[in-house]
């Protein structure tokens, strides 16, 4: 990994707050490219390698803007999905029996990597752009903040494993091994059974059924 120089900081406070893993959610039809080529990509590194990966962005139409201007960057949230967003996707795509939802929970280690960034919010919003989308260990910390000048700004009794704003995110760059993902989580023991089914020939052996993870309490 290339390390940010303060990465120990980093650290400290990944132990300290309970973080056990950052969380990125996807259709389960994008789960065999991530396995066939061995790592979760940006827009940038699948529209550079011509892989044709579903994007929800593409299918639902949204009237604000909700990713990042940067496509060489993952969008990832903290010890649980941004769940604002991700209501909204599985509310428009639930008369669609082709997508079903998958939750990833990935190695916290990307945190501190040099070229990750963090935003106090959605990263496309103009609320996050205001105070910055940068990668040091205080605008981490500002991620966790009792009172950030944003809409949803106050922190209130949340667990310290999650970030203030339910819409915060970790930005890391270009690419994630899929040793990085501790498991892939579904909502039922059915979809668990039918995405092992259709992804015989790689390992699922991390594939497992975490209800909560789709909509965690942050009071706990």
């Amino acid at each position: 990994m290339d390390l940010k120089k303060d990465y120990i900081e980093f650290q400290g406070e990944i132990s300290r707050r309970g973080i056990e893993y950052l969380i990125h959610f996807t259709p389960t039809i994008n789960l065999y490219s991530i396995l066939e080529q061995e790592k979760l990509m940006s827009r940038r590194v699948l529209e550079n390698l011509d892989i044709d990966q579903f994007d929800i962005l593409d299918y639902v139409q949204f009237t604000d803007n909700v990713r990042y201007d940067d496509k060489s960057f993952i969008n990832l949230s903290i010890s649980g999905p941004n769940t604002f967003l991700f209501s909204k996707f599985q509310e428009r795509t639930k008369d669609d029996i082709t997508i079903n939802w998958c939750v990833l929970k990935i190695d916290p280690k990307h945190i501190y990597e040099k070229e990750t960034k963090f935003a106090v919010t959605n990263a496309a919003s103009n609320a996050a752009k205001s105070i910055g989308v940068t990668g040091d260990i205080e605008k981490f910390k500002m991620l966790f903040a009792n009172n950030i000048n944003i809409p949803f700004g106050v922190r209130g009794r949340i667990n310290s494993k999650f970030p203030t704003n339910v819409q915060a995110e970790v930005l890391v760059k270009e690419e994630i091994p899929v040793e990085s993902i501790i498991e892939v989580c579904f909502d039922s023991q059915e979809s668990l059974a039918s995405a092992k089914a259709a992804l015989s020939e790689f390992n699922t052996s991390n594939f497992v059924v975490d209800k909560e993870i789709f909509s965690p309490n942050r009071a706990i």
